[in-house]
């Protein structure tokens, strides 16, 4: 017997048009219950009630802002985690190995992958899957409008970088807990490998292995920041390729501070600021979120990538088919 996933949706929402998800429901309906959510707090208790309805799997519509706020109501009930990446960037999807917008991979996922417990940091009790930053990321998450974010896709992060290549970067504190006190002007922290798409920021991070990888750097200059952390997204950071402005430190808790209004961001998604002298606790959940993922992950390589896709891959079953008439 066929059992419909319920799938939380924002019908209003323009990704599921852009992504061409709304089109792909239309041949996969019979997979899924959808049900429409009109807030980011609504999703959360949507997803919780279904979890306690005793829902093996609940499914999420979107990028990572709205798969974190559907695992905010799954978060150490038992149910897993379904995703249909159709935002921006779906980083944690491509961390899973679901890929951006392979929706038939994430549906084979629900139906016939793998459960795997993943854990959850948070900064001051908010809850994030993938990433955090606090300076410079966060302040263009901060900047970006709804309407610039729909005309630019991603490019739209290029273009408020360049406004806020002008302000004046407040100095970072990240202080761990044996003591030890490292100072920047950007911080990201890493539950995984991957930030901003498939470029590998931290190479050895794992998100199930308890502990949150973190990258501090310590340049004064936005555009030779923006230069250096992509080449560390290009390499994958580790100590070997690392500069001297760059400090890398893993840790199960931390605290940060700065000197100045510090903008933070959770998942891509500007979540507030800390202000002079106020500090921010990072924590570990005891609970962890279980999610649905494929038994074999979509390839990262770009050739590998390419030859993967569906279209493709109907595209070579067809010349074997004519070889073989």
């Amino acid at each position: 017997m066929n059992i419909a996933i319920p799938l939380l949706i924002n019908p209003k929402a323009g990704s599921l048009f852009r992504s061409g998800l709304k089109d792909w429901l239309g041949g996969h309906g019979q997979h899924f219950h959808l049900v429409e959510t009109k807030s980011a707090e609504d999703l959360a208790e949507k997803a919780h009630a279904l979890a306690e309805k005793g829902e093996p799997v609940v499914a999420a519509a979107g990028g990572d802002g709205t798969l974190m706020n559907a695992a905010t109501g799954l978060i150490g009930t038992g149910a897993s985690l379904g995703i249909l990446p159709c935002g921006t960037m779906n980083v944690f999807a491509r961390e899973l190995g679901i890929g951006s917008r392979r929706f038939d991979v994430a549906l084979d996922a629900m139906l016939n992958g793998l459960r795997q417990d993943v854990d959850i940091f948070c900064v001051n009790s908010q809850p994030f899957l993938q990433m955090a930053g606090f300076g410079l990321d966060a302040r263009v998450v901060e900047l970006i409008t709804p309407k610039l974010k729909r005309r630019l896709g991603a490019a739209a992060h290029v273009v408020t970088a360049m406004q806020v290549l002008k302000e004046r970067a407040p100095l970072i504190t990240l202080t761990l807990p044996d003591g030890e006190e490292l100072g920047g002007t950007e911080l990201i922290l890493g539950n995984g490998k991957r930030y901003g798409g498939e470029g590998h920021l931290f190479a050895d991070a794992c998100y199930d292995d308890g502990e949150l990888d973190a990258a501090i750097f310590s340049q004064a200059s936005p555009a030779i920041l923006i230069e250096i952390i992509g080449s560390m997204v290009l390499q994958g950071a580790t100590a070997r390729n690392t500069s001297d402005i760059t400090q890398l430190r893993r840790f199960r808790s931390a605290t940060v501070s700065a000197d100045a209004p510090l903008a933070y961001q959770l998942d891509g998604d500007y979540a507030g600021r800390l202000e002079a002298g106020e500090t921010a606790t990072i924590t570990r959940l005891p609970e962890r979120l279980r999610v649905c993922v494929p038994r074999i992950p979509v390839p990262v390589n770009p050739l590998e990538r390419i030859m993967a896709h569906p279209a493709v891959e109907k595209l070579r079953a067809r010349i074997e088919e004519a070889q073989n008439f």
